[in-house]
């Protein structure tokens, strides 16, 4: 759980990283950051990406899952690396990625790559977006989440086609040295899963944090407001970790509050008015 945790912190340090340069780029996935609507849209867009895959679960086209996941985290790297290296080493390097997560998806493959992609679409996103619309995001996601999991549990499967098809869309924590994600796979007993999804959104808030309100207080170049999300998430991950067992258990309730509770507290402490 320790190294679950170390990940999400390597994640929303990674992107605060990266944050000057993304920026700089002037790419950004909404027009309006402003715009409370941009929440809706994620929203729609994360529901039609959802159905998608589930539909393609459900036919039995597990080539077109992998296909589409493999060719959104090529087009993240690549858009990534592309704003630090020249075009053409971006692209090379980018597709160096995903030969090796086609034909040697061993866990430590799957988690660089998903440290990388999962800083770079927080970046994307905190900076397309004012703190506003993704709080009503996360608050949104959360509440998903949840239902998603414990209701309908269509997560649930969406998740068990992912790691069977050994997709890159989470994080493996082998709970020995011997365990071999290409070997075992979703077998419970030799790794623990964290989803992307659980260590992107509540850094979305934390790059947004940082991005788009006046800095008033900061430690080593960090708004306040900012190191509150950070601080928030862990908090909400430990009490995660105390209150989960064997059974899937959703994540976003636990890092997206302790998030939003975090930068609320920050923006008290340090005088900052987030609306």
């Amino acid at each position: 759980m320790l190294w679950m945790l170390l990940l999400i912190i390597v994640v929303q340090i990674l992107s605060l990283g990266m944050m000057p340069a993304l920026s700089a780029s002037e790419v950004r996935v909404f027009e309006d950051p402003s715009a409370t609507s941009n929440a809706i849209l994620y929203i729609v867009m994360v529901l039609i990406f959802t159905g998608f895959l589930l539909l393609a679960t459900k036919l039995g086209w597990s080539w077109l899952i992998s296909g589409t996941i493999q060719l959104c985290l090529f087009l993240s790297v690549f858009y990534v690396l592309s704003v630090y290296l020249p075009w053409m080493i971006a692209f090379s390097i980018s597709i160096a990625l995903m030969l090796a997560m086609i034909y040697h998806p061993e866990w430590y493959v799957v988690d660089s790559l998903g440290i990388l992609v999962s800083a770079g679409v927080s970046v994307l996103f905190g900076i397309s977006m004012e703190t506003l619309p993704v709080l009503v995001l996360l608050s949104i996601l959360a509440i998903y989440d949840a239902i998603s999991v414990y209701k309908t549990k269509h997560m649930v499967t969406l998740a068990e086609s992912v790691i069977k098809i050994r997709a890159p869309l989470l994080f493996v924590i082998p709970k020995s040295r011997s365990y071999s994600f290409r070997v075992q796979g979703a077998d419970a007993r030799g790794a623990y899963f964290l989803g992307l999804g659980d260590a992107i959104m509540p850094s979305v808030l934390v790059v947004s944090a940082n991005w788009s309100l006046p800095v008033n207080y900061a430690i080593f170049g960090v708004a306040l407001p900012a190191i509150g999300a950070m601080l928030g998430t862990y908090i909400g991950f430990m009490v995660l970790a105390m209150t989960s067992g064997e059974k899937p258990q959703a994540g976003l309730p636990f890092l997206n509050g302790g998030a939003v509770i975090g930068f609320l507290t920050g923006c008290m402490l340090s005088g900052v008015r987030p609306f």
